[in-house]
């Protein structure tokens, strides 16, 4: 690696960075040492290769050096890495634990041939599932050509259910039913992949030389890119080269410098972003001895655990998508005052989630955490942003002056961005395709990555690059041509030379396409800024607004009051560290520490990093960048200083203004260096701050919205969902509806996440008849559709009823012989007819769909007893005629068990068919299969049904009034008394008369916590508890209301 070359091709990517990103900024960068080797640990690592742009020798993956990105990593002094994730490829055969309690390192195949496929120190990968990755392990020892023996057990919920197919697994993997030793009976076990070992001993030798001569070495410890909310477990790697060079030479000076990405839509195009150092530390020598005396596996342990608690602080983690977006809301309810720089954004809402992580489960964060879920999904169902509420406060004549205002300066704007719009659209249009077309490839290739979001930056600028010069190239031939054919209409002089005219295309194109980038920067921005005064102008939104705003107020006192109640409990010195003034203090200022030596408020375990013996002086400079010992290390990064500007300066931030008042340092190494420390604080602070109020004119840009985005749907006849159930109210029903049950016996396993942000209610397929098959187990193929030689088969291969869509499930409801065993005739439900047919055989459907569900009631058919057969015959059937009855269940309660689909619907459906139960025993309607006493409630597992990401999913069938309390009002009852119910039953005689379901209510969403009032009100008054939550449709033939 040679330095020009290494210049050269960082400052070209540095110019592509600054197009691609609108801020770029560096925080802590003076933290980063001057001489001496250094092993910079960067995460979470959710931008590819863009996220390699430092002044490092870094790792990269085997894969990627090939092209234009090997030349470019050859030229920075890459080093290539092989992994074995990357050489996996699907095995044969199935693999299993044949006795997961006495011998859980040995694995056992089904049509395997280990011999052929695997080797000793290669890996086995299992399939990942929704939401988690796959599970890999180390192969130890090859017995076989169908047994192998792993290193280690498996551990945790996903891999031992994958490898045995057990239902009593716990989270960490361990098993209840200690007497079977085995797996689940028929099951036959997981398709895996089997990758090669890999051999890095030439890749750790190149690491430990570079390190001892001085070098840096940049690595990403997670092992590859990804788009996750929280780190991925750490490699070993990071750790034995940090152990490894030590061993080597114990004088070597190595610091390890966690560096933290922390972006803000990483993947869009003028994103931001913000690059931090932490605060560099040395590997204690007791782990480099445990190292070099085979103690490794405690080294590499203890070491990975500092690599993580300091990649922890300069990073913000959350479990999931949600909690950092609620996290997000709560920052920006807390902080009312000026607009906080990027740096100090991060440190908040890193803060707020160490907070969030300590105290979860405290009644206070929960209940805030429910608040600020709310108010994010009426900013999403307004369609508005949360600094755009403030809108609420201006008069109207402010609002419409404001409103024609800024609709003159977006034409005025729109003149100098619409020409280079429209030359730079094919590139637009071309990156964004191949980029989600890349993000599925590498979705589909990865075990951890969620939408595939982490490449997608990296090649809309490779695309960028490789087409935008072809483009301009075209351009510039074009207008040569037209100057060369009739001197572009007479406007360009004879005399202008025809190669001139090429090269000022290459000048012109570009120009006019940055221009159009920066015009259209401002222009986004007070295009997105008409919307929400386009809705205060209007009256029916408005109110909407104005209420909204009210919200805003008291969420934002209660953010304040939870901070303040529950700060000092996370640090001790919470008063007089304050990032930010409390919004709420009579005085509004900003505590500063009175003495010294104070420590920057450090998250628990966290690394020993805090920032000690601050000297007084140095108290007026923020928290997050302290230069109390300057005189010892470097002031900025090692950037190439091409440009000076606010996205390369290692400046914190402040509190909106220009710079920050220094006070003269007290003490420090020298009197030189103190000169040299002020020179260089006082100049780069006077060129951020004009470089800030040079900015202060421009707009922050969020997304791209339509004016009129907030205009009415077109009616189309359909209920609304406040329309087509009753639902439940404290002052009828009391005030037991709006409570979870609190003794609910069953919770889901940690780690079960459902979709809770998009709107439910509407989004279903209308259906006229609902057909269920009794299959005798709980689980199928993808599409039930493929069970050879079942009657769900028979039903895809045959016409369609006459009276509308059929929709088809397979259900556990019991085979006449208990059995799943499709040659055999089964038995089938009809909905919304309530109907039990018999004796149904594949070569009967046909006859079956002809003479009965397609004269059987529908969905929307009035609610009119239907005459239908008693009996059903078939010329093709072999068994004889099918068998009409009744069901005589008063409530159907179908639930999606289909886990084939996906895990969560298999972990749901055995937990809320649980707790159902338990609060329909004491009512005498819990019903087993087999239990065919009338007037009950049967539960029922279904495959597919739409919507697994919004599991549990609830379908209910009731007969009209079910239970004869439909009208009942619980709030009038006298207190601790509950309504009387009627089970009235349908007898064989009484076929002739029966109407059917007179409501199917789907839900989804629902937790065990929601069964106890699901009972009580929807199953057994027909009422929705949760209509706004979890309503997703349905039916109620007594109203003639549908939700399609």
């Amino acid at each position: 690696m040679s330095d020009w070359k290494y210049d050269a091709f960082l400052h070209t990517f540095s110019v592509l960075v600054d197009l691609f990103f609108r801020e770029v900024h560096p925080r802590g960068a003076w933290r980063v040492p001057r001489t001496g080797p250094i092993l910079f640990v960067a995460a979470p690592h959710a931008n590819q290769f863009v996220d390699g742009l430092r002044r490092v020798g870094l790792l990269i993956a085997e894969k990627s050096v090939h092209g234009f990105i090997g030349w470019g990593s050859r030229q920075t002094g890459s080093v290539p890495v092989g992994r074995a994730q990357d050489k996996a490829k699907p095995a044969s055969g199935l693999i299993y634990l044949p006795d997961p309690i006495n011998d859980p390192t040995l694995i056992r195949g089904v049509g395997t041939d280990f011999e052929k496929e695997a080797e000793v120190g290669g890996m086995i990968f299992l399939p990942s599932v929704k939401g988690q990755s796959g599970s890999s392990i180390d192969i130890s020892k090859i017995v076989g050509p169908e047994e192998i023996r792993i290193k280690r057990p498996m551990k945790g919920y996903v891999p031992m259910r994958q490898l045995t197919g057990r239902d009593d697994v716990d989270e960490e993997g361990n098993f209840a039913n200690k007497e079977l030793k085995g797996p689940k009976d028929g099951y036959q076990g997981t398709k895996y992949k089997l990758a090669p070992h890999i051999d890095q001993t030439e890749v750790y030798k190149a690491v430990f030389t570079r390190l001892r001569l001085g070098g840096c070495i940049g690595i990403f410890p997670e092992g590859g890119s990804h788009d996750r909310t929280e780190l991925l477990p750490l490699k070993a790697g990071v750790a034995i080269m940090a152990l490894g060079t030590l061993a080597e030479d114990p004088d070597c000076g190595l610091q390890i410098v966690p560096v933290g990405m922390n972006y803000f839509h990483a993947h869009k195009f003028r994103s931001r972003a913000v690059v931090e150092f932490g605060a560099p530390f040395q590997i204690p020598r007791d782990l480099v001895e445990k190292y070099k005396n085979n103690e490794r596996r405690d080294a590499i342990g203890g070491t990975l655990d500092m690599v993580h608690q300091a990649l922890s602080a300069v990073t913000v983690s959350a479990p999931d998508y949600d909690t950092l977006m609620c996290i997000q809301a709560a920052r920006r309810l807390y902080n009312t005052g000026k607009k906080l720089p990027l740096p100090m954004v991060v440190e908040l809402n890193r803060r707020l989630a160490v907070g969030f992580s300590k105290f979860k489960d405290d009644p206070r964060i929960i209940d805030l955490m429910d608040n600020v879920k709310g108010y994010n999904k009426q900013l999403h169902y307004l369609n508005i942003k949360d600094h755009q509420v403030a809108y609420a406060k201006m008069t109207l004549p402010s609002v419409i002056f404001t409103l024609l205002y800024r609709i003159a300066k977006l034409l005025v704007l729109s003149i100098g961005v619409i020409p280079g719009l429209v030359l730079f659209a094919p590139v637009f249009a071309a990156s964004k395709i191949i980029s989600h077309k890349k993000a599925k490839e590498a979705l589909a290739g990865s075990s951890v990555k969620i939408q595939g979001r982490d490449v997608m930056a990296t090649w809309k600028l490779l695309v960028a690059m490789a087409f935008a010069p072809v483009l301009y190239n075209m351009y510039s031939i074009i207008l040569s041509i037209k100057v060369y054919q009739d001197h572009l209409w007479g406007y360009v002089p004879a005399w202008v030379p025809f190669w001139l005219v090429f090269i000022a295309g290459w000048i012109v194109f570009p120009a006019i396409t940055f221009a159009a980038l920066r015009f259209g920067e401002v222009g986004m921005d007070i295009f997105k800024s008409l919307r929400p005064l386009v809705l205060c102008i209007s009256p029916s939104s408005s109110y909407n607004i104005q209420k909204l705003r009210e919200r805003r107020v008291e969420l934002s006192e209660k953010v304040v009051k939870v901070i303040n109640e529950m700060g000092p409990d996370m640090y001790e010195d919470f008063e007089t560290s304050r990032l930010i003034a409390d919004p709420f203090r009579a005085d509004g200022a900003l505590s500063l520490a009175k003495e010294d030596g104070k420590t920057e408020p450090t998250p628990p375990d966290s690394p020993h990093m805090s920032r000690k013996n601050t000297t007084k002086s140095s108290q007026a400079i923020p928290r997050n960048e302290s230069f109390s010992n300057i005189g010892a290390i470097g002031m900025f990064a090692t950037r190439p200083p091409s440009r000076s500007r606010s996205r390369s300066s290692s400046s914190g931030g402040g509190f909106g203004s220009g710079g920050f008042p220094l006070s003269g340092f007290t003490s420090l190494d020298s009197k030189e260096g103190f000169n040299e420390a002020s020179n260089k604080i006082r100049a780069a602070m006077r060129q951020r701050g004009q470089l800030r109020r040079r900015k202060s004119g421009k707009m922050a840009a969020a997304g791209l919205m339509s004016i009129f985005g907030g205009a009415r749907r077109v009616l189309t006849g359909s209920a609304r969902a406040s329309e087509l159930f009753p639902q439940t109210r404290p002052d009828v029903d009391g005030e037991d509806c709006i409570h979870d049950c609190d003794s609910c016996t069953v919770k889901y396993p940690r780690h079960f996440k459902v979709e809770e942000s998009h709107p439910l209610y509407g989004n279903i397929k209308p259906w006229s008849t609902h057909v269920l098959v009794a299959t005798s187990k709980s689980d199928w193929h993808r599409h039930v559709e493929d069970e050879r030689g079942s009657v769900m088969e028979a039903f895809g291969d045959a016409s369609k009823p006459s009276n509308g869509r059929l929709m088809l499930s397979a259900s556990n409801m019991p085979t006449p012989n208990n059995r799943p065993d499709y040659s055999q005739p089964t038995t089938i439900l009809v909905l919304p007819a309530f109907t039990i047919i018999e004796n149904v055989t594949p070569p009967a459907v046909p006859s079956l769909i002809t003479k009965y569900i397609s004269r059987a009631p529908t969905t929307s058919d009035p609610l009119e007893p239907a005459t239908l057969p008693k009996t059903i015959s078939s010329s093709r059937s072999s068994v004889g005629d099918m068998l009409v009855r009744p069901c005589p269940h008063r409530v159907i309660v179908l639930l999606c068990s289909h886990r084939t689909r996906d895990a969560r619907c298999g972990q749901s459906a055995p937990l809320i068919k649980k707790e159902l139960e338990r609060h329909l025993r004491p009512l005498g309607l819990d019903r087993d299969l087999d239990d065919e006493r009338p007037g009950g409630v049967g539960v029922y597992f279904v495959n597919h049904v739409g919507g697994h990401k919004y599991s549990a999913n609830m379908m209910i069938y009731r007969r009209p009034n079910a239970f004869g309390i439909d009208e009942v009002q619980r709030a009038k009852l006298p207190p601790g008394q509950e309504p009387q119910l009627v089970k009235p039953v349908v007898g064989e005689e009484d076929t002739a008369g029966d109407v059917g379901a007179g409501q199917c209510i789907w839900l989804a969403r629902v937790r065990p916590e929601d069964c106890e009032n699901l009972v009580k009100y929807t199953i057994l008054q027909g009422k929705v508890v949760k209509a706004d939550k979890q309503l997703r449709g349905g039916f109620d033939r007594t109203t003639g209301m549908i939700s399609w």
